[in-house]
């Protein structure tokens, strides 16, 4: 089982995307999703104000600036 954490804000277009982009994935391998909304905490609020979205596949951590399918399915098994 993969396990994937999506740190999240509400309206948030690339959230959505990347959201999307795990769905698909999980049509290919068995996957655990963990969806967090960050403005539910103060620490997730200072920690990625301005790096949403963030992954965290199998305890790998992918900012926007690198999350694709492949980075993901590379990190998946």
């Amino acid at each position: 089982m993969n396990n994937i954490t999506l740190y999240v804000k509400k309206r948030c277009p690339l959230c959505e995307e990347i959201s999307s982009l795990v769905e698909l994935l999980s049509g290919e391998y068995q996957i655990e999703v963990q969806e967090i909304d960050i403005e539910q905490n103060d620490e997730l609020m200072r920690k990625y104000l301005f790096e949403i979205p963030v992954l965290e596949v199998n305890g790998v951590e992918l900012d926007y600036r690198s999350i694709t399918y492949t980075a993901i399915e590379e990190r998946l098994h």
